[in-house]
């Protein structure tokens, strides 16, 4: 059910500095809006951000500051999936052996997009040779190349375990059908058209100069401290490489005007947007629940939509205590977090530096105290 097109949202930026003051988080951005548009803005640097920054230029003069926004990359490349149904250029039926070669092979052969767009597909979340892969500076082809020479972990269909490969693969089917990468679908598609003038999937190599030294640099977990420095998260390697399942770099504000437009459309089909109604519509409803191989904790308590997860309120990633369990959204691991919720008509962009299992709890606190403002 959708409430009013309008609400107000009554969240001190001072407020949510508190709560930030109160974690070891170095820098984080906040947007917060509802179908109408940006509500609130604001920024947060801790006191002993200065000292750990590691070459981040802030004297740029940039209002928005960029951040790696992780896995929240992951329901954006789904609704260009979706959209490409919506326009006939695909059913989500299909199987992935359709589009790509090496796809035919027992394991493989009944794995559909709509499998790798609802994380059932089997396919692993990171690859065994994951570490070696990054270290050898592979391509994202490669990338697809090395899941093709894994088992799936299950029947497609039969369980949801989350698959950031099945985004490598769908993106790879993507590319296939437009005759260019994702990343330069989604510029032209989505970013330019909605005016998301922060946002690459993947910083463009020949801008690398001016643009990484003034994007935000990612506190890293321990698995890439280690020789890692040419292939970890704040690496130009991995900053431009635009991994479909996580490699997004883009601002709150740009995330929100994603956000509203989702709204907007979810409330008046007639609005223009970049996502047709179908495809909104599709992304706001349980698809976990067509699949009659799934448990009943799949599909109905722990459901995904394409791309987009639903809160989860008993889980240690979500979305927060007050909003509704209707919302959609999806956290990252370098520490952010979205959601759209679609019965407050709220939404909500969290980005941060720090790795998501350190920058939980302060995370939730702030979406607590956007959810339940009157």
């Amino acid at each position: 059910m959708m409430m009013s097109n309008s609400t107000n949202i009554n969240v001190s930026p001072t407020a949510i500095s508190a709560i930030f003051e109160q974690s070891t988080v170095l820098f984080a951005d906040v947007a917060i809006g509802d179908s109408s548009g940006l509500h609130v803005s604001t920024q947060y640097t801790a006191p002993s951000a200065a000292d750990t920054a590691d070459g981040f230029a802030p004297s740029v003069g940039r209002s928005q500051r960029r951040y790696l926004v992780a896995s929240i990359t992951k329901p954006i490349v789904g609704m260009l999936a979706v959209q490409m149904a919506a326009d006939g250029r695909l059913s989500l039926n299909d199987s992935v052996g359709e589009h790509i070669d090496g796809f035919h092979r027992g394991p493989f052969r009944n794995i559909t997009i709509r499998h790798l767009l609802t994380h059932t597909s089997g396919l692993p979340d990171m690859l065994p040779n994951n570490n070696e892969l990054r270290a050898a500076h592979a391509t994202l082809d490669d990338f697809v190349e090395h899941t093709k020479l894994v088992t799936p972990e299950f029947a497609p269909g039969t369980d949801c375990k989350y698959s950031s490969m099945g985004f490598a693969v769908l993106a790879s089917i993507l590319a296939k059908l437009d005759g260019r990468p994702v990343s330069e679908q989604l510029k032209q598609k989505v970013f330019d058209a909605m005016g998301m003038t922060e946002s690459w999937l993947g910083l463009p190599s020949a801008e690398i100069d001016e643009l990484l030294p003034s994007t935000l640099p990612c506190q890293l977990p321990i698995w890439q401290t280690t020789d890692a420095a040419h292939w970890n998260w704040n690496s130009a390697y991995w900053r431009t490489l635009g991994a479909p399942w996580g490699g997004l770099i883009s601002t709150a504000r740009d995330l929100g005007a994603l956000a509203t437009s989702m709204l907007q459309t979810a409330i008046d089909p007639a609005m223009t947007s970049v996502f047709s109604p179908t495809v909104v519509r599709e992304c706001f409803a349980n698809q976990t629940q067509h699949f009659a191989g799934l448990s009943e904790r799949d599909r109905m308590i722990r459901p995904w939509s394409y791309g987009w997860r639903f809160n989860w309120k008993d889980h240690s990633a979500s979305f927060g205590d007050f909003v509704s369990s209707s919302a959609v959204g999806h956290w990252g691991a370098t520490g952010t977090l979205m959601w759209i919720d679609p019965i407050s008509h709220r939404w909500l962009v969290i980005l941060t530096t720090q790795p998501w299992e350190q920058s939980q709890s302060v995370i939730q606190r702030v979406s607590n105290l956007v959810a339940a403002a009157q």
